[in-house]
């Protein structure tokens, strides 16, 4: 699905970075996905609610990583709040552009440093996305998180608990503790000790508590975790 025109798109390759590309099934199977719902209604739930009152002590953009079909940038837009939406599916961020049009869209993968300067952002949101790479690529990217972050911003994440039996929890091979491959596709699921060596000096919790999501079929079962970057 193309990219509607006129968005404002900033186009990052693992070239760019000196990585060489490689095909990547997980990024076919989620371009096809996004192509199949290019047409159906973005629902999105109401647990942004509570750090509504924290995103207007900036007027910097809110930066929605992995931002998938748009649900949390359209939850934002609504309410007048600025969002860049990062995405490495063309087909999650040709829905993007289309239900969201105001929203500045950014094609970018997680693997590679983001295309941002530092302390561009007041948030980042990263809902269900952190949970698929090797712990090592995991810390590489939360170090990003933390470059871009003004003193004091905040990052609000989702990622799978232990507990998402309905999604995988301690399917597959594990390649490292709670991580598997299944399927093709590798998926993390995090306990509280996981979360604990994530979270080092530099972040103070606002927020960490384990959580059904009711985006999906059947309960899914996350972890949501609000933390401020120390000034």
């Amino acid at each position: 699905m193309p990219v509607r025109p006129g968005a404002r798109i900033l186009v990052l390759r693992a070239a760019d970075h000196g990585v060489t590309e490689i095909p990547d099934i997980a990024k076919l199977k989620w371009n096809l996905l996004f192509s199949r719902i290019e047409n159906s209604p973005v629902v999105y739930d109401l647990w942004l609610d509570k750090y509504m009152s924290m995103f207007s002590e900036s007027d910097l953009p809110v930066l929605d990583l992995g931002c998938g079909s748009g649900n949390n940038t359209k939850y934002l837009d609504e309410r007048g709040v600025k969002v860049i939406s990062s995405d490495y599916s063309e087909a999650a961020l040709g829905k993007v552009s289309k239900d969201v049009p105001t929203a500045r869209i950014v094609l970018h993968d997680m693997r590679n440093p983001l295309p941002f300067s530092d302390g561009c952002t007041k948030c980042v949101i990263a809902d269900l996305s952190l949970h698929y790479f090797p712990m090592e690529l995991t810390r590489k990217i939360l170090n990003e998180i933390d470059r871009i972050l003004i003193p004091g911003g905040l990052f609000i994440f989702r990622v799978n608990s232990i507990h998402d039996k309905n999604y995988g929890a301690g399917v597959g091979k594990e390649l490292e503790k709670n991580y598997f491959l299944h399927q093709g596709a590798r998926k993390r699921f995090f306990d509280e000790e996981t979360l604990d060596s994530i979270i080092d000096g530099r972040w103070e919790t606002v927020n960490r508590l384990e959580t059904e999501v009711n985006r999906y079929g059947k309960p899914k079962i996350a972890w949501e975790v609000a933390l401020r970057k120390k000034c």
